[in-house]
Order: C-alpha cells, then structure tokens, then sequence
C-alpha cells in the first residue's frame, strides 16, 4: 500500500449466520477506499459496500462460529473491526492479513499496531 496502488483481497463477509464471498478493495487515490464487493455469478447482482472510517481493529483469529464451514479454515483469520456504521466480521487470506490491517490503519484512525496480535 505505500505506493498507492488499489489491491483486491479475497474476503468472505459474515452477514449472519452465514459467509458471504466476495472481495476487499484497498484504493487510496478512490473516494471510497475501502469497499466490499460481493462475488457476482454471471454479472448477478450485489452492489459494493463501502467500509466508512474511522476505523478500529480489534484483532485477528481464527475463522468460527455461524457459517464458518464454508470458509478454507486452514487458510484464511478472522478479522474483526468497528467501522464508522457498523461492527465487521472480515476472513481475508492469512497472507493478507497484515496487508489489510495496514489499509485500514492507513485510511481510518484508531486500531492496533500492526506489531500488536499479529497472527
């Protein structure tokens, strides 16, 4: 992200008691720099949500609860954060984890040091 350039992120969204797959985009030149973009069979519908600042990371674990069966467990944490409109359950890829910790440190206020929890 210190270039400035936009990065996509696989990211399964808890919305319930299920997982919704879709997609994190960080863009920092955007209006709206991070948004969840559902996954979209054959032009289907979903619209993009934005993620609204300031935000706070509360950590990262592993992927449980409601729904979880549907995400590979072995490979991807659970990222938890308050945004400015609502509480998010976020399981991104275990790779990408500091990556998107990093954005949303970057683009809203509050949270942890990346150096803090790191799974």
């Amino acid at each position: 992200m210190d270039t400035g350039e936009a990065r996509e992120v696989s990211a399964f969204v808890r919305d319930g008691n299920r997982f919704r797959q879709g997609a994190l985009i960080l863009d920092p030149a955007a209006a709206r720099s991070v948004v969840w973009r559902p996954f979209r069979v054959f032009g289907g519908s979903g619209e993009d949500v934005a993620l609204v600042a300031p935000f706070h990371v509360h950590g990262a674990g592993p992927v449980a609860g409601p729904g979880s069966a549907v995400v590979d467990r072995g490979a991807f944490r659970l990222l938890s954060l308050q945004a400015a409109d609502r509480y998010w359950e976020l399981a991104v890829p275990a790779a990408d984890v500091a990556l998107v910790r990093a954005a949303l440190l970057r683009f809203g206020t509050g949270g942890e040091a990346l150096s803090e929890r790191h799974p």
